[in-house]
């Protein structure tokens, strides 16, 4: 049974699939620091109705994620990075449809860090989100 998108059950995959994909290793090899990606519900996303959400934070090290949380809120001074956007552009990405950094630049993602220090890792970017394109 395939998990659905977004749920718990799917990001436990997705650690899974990040921690197997080598490539995302080796270029996060001296990655330090976790990332909240948050999720806004709206109108076109087939998993998060308008005014639903959920927020997801990656303890990333070294090129593994160690674990994956739900917290209720986001707290910006408790993780390097933040990352929000709607469902709809999540999806887009993690289905390969949309390129994490062009939805950066766009704003449909909007960062909190230092973004010139995540451009640093960009190709480690882009394995994690081929690591969620593996999942389904």
């Amino acid at each position: 049974m395939k998990p659905v998108m977004f749920s718990d059950l799917w990001f436990e995959k997705y650690k899974e699939s990040i921690n197997s994909n080598s490539e995302y290793e080796k270029y996060a090899v001296d990655w330090e620091g976790d990332i909240i990606l948050s999720i806004k519900g709206d109108e076109k996303s087939q998993y998060f109705r308008r005014g639903e959400f959920k927020n997801v934070r990656l303890e990333l090290f070294h090129g593994k994620c160690n674990s994956i949380s739900f917290p209720a809120s986001v707290s910006r001074k408790e993780v390097p990075y933040v990352l929000e956007g709607k469902a709809t552009t999540w999806e887009n990405i993690l289905s390969g449809k949309t390129d994490v950094v062009s939805a950066m630049l766009k704003g449909e993602i909007s960062v909190t860090g230092d973004i010139r220090k995540l451009m640093k890792y960009v190709n480690a970017a882009q394995e994690l989100v081929k690591s969620a394109g593996r999942i389904n």
